[in-house]
């Protein structure tokens, strides 16, 4: 845990050090959205079986070094969760906590009556702070609540992040953001044999100010 705060305050310090010096606008601000999330198994005889809710919070910034192009940054408390379920019928539901620092890069239009549309794209990288699993039987009934699998599962998780969406200006200084993201997950989940990989979309919402 001390690598990893010593790592996120690197990248905020470093961040501050190249706004200072480059970026022309800095906007801070704070987010709350449910994912939706879903898990890729690269196992014989285990495949996906759906979607499952989890929900992400903290604060994102956007960094403009130019009119309409923007480096976007954060730091997140993510939850991803996921289902398998194997030949047998067995289900094992993954409940993941991330801490997320992403990189991407923004791109939006001109603003236009107080509303700018925009695309953004980069890599997320998450960091494990918390894992626990859920196992059924073949009937449905939990055999397992709420395992601790921590030890099981990675430390580090990288993404490639899509999303777009609209940001409007609620006040002088305050503005809502609503968008859609893609979070494809590219590193396994899981320590061991075989590779589970998870994925979410995220209703995102943001306010700024």
């Amino acid at each position: 845990m001390k690598k990893l705060l010593l790592v996120i305050a690197m990248v905020f310090f470093g961040a501050g050090l190249f706004a200072q010096d480059t970026y022309k606008g800095f906007k801070l601000g704070i987010s709350a959205h449910p994912t939706f999330g879903w898990l890729k198994s690269e196992i014989d005889g285990v495949k996906s079986n759906g979607l499952r809710a989890g929900f992400s919070y903290g604060l994102v910034g956007d960094f403009y070094f130019a009119d309409n192009y923007a480096f976007t940054t954060g730091l997140k408390l993510t939850t991803i969760n996921g289902q398998t379920e194997n030949e047998q019928g067995r289900q094992e539901i993954y409940k993941l906590q991330y801490i997320e620092v992403p990189a991407k890069i923004k791109l939006a239009t001109s603003e236009m009556n107080g509303l700018r549309f925009y695309g953004e794209f980069g890599l997320g990288n998450a960091f494990n702070v918390g894992a626990k699993q859920d196992v059924k039987g073949v009937s449905g009934v939990a055999n397992v609540e709420d395992q601790n699998i921590y030890k099981q599962t990675s430390f580090y998780r990288a993404s490639l992040v899509i999303g777009a969406g609209t940001q409007f200006m609620v006040g002088e200084k305050t503005a809502l953001d609503v968008g859609l993201s893609f979070n494809n997950g590219f590193t396994d989940i899981k320590k061991g044999n075989g590779t589970i990989k998870s994925s979410y979309l995220g209703l995102n919402l943001a306010v700024y100010f």
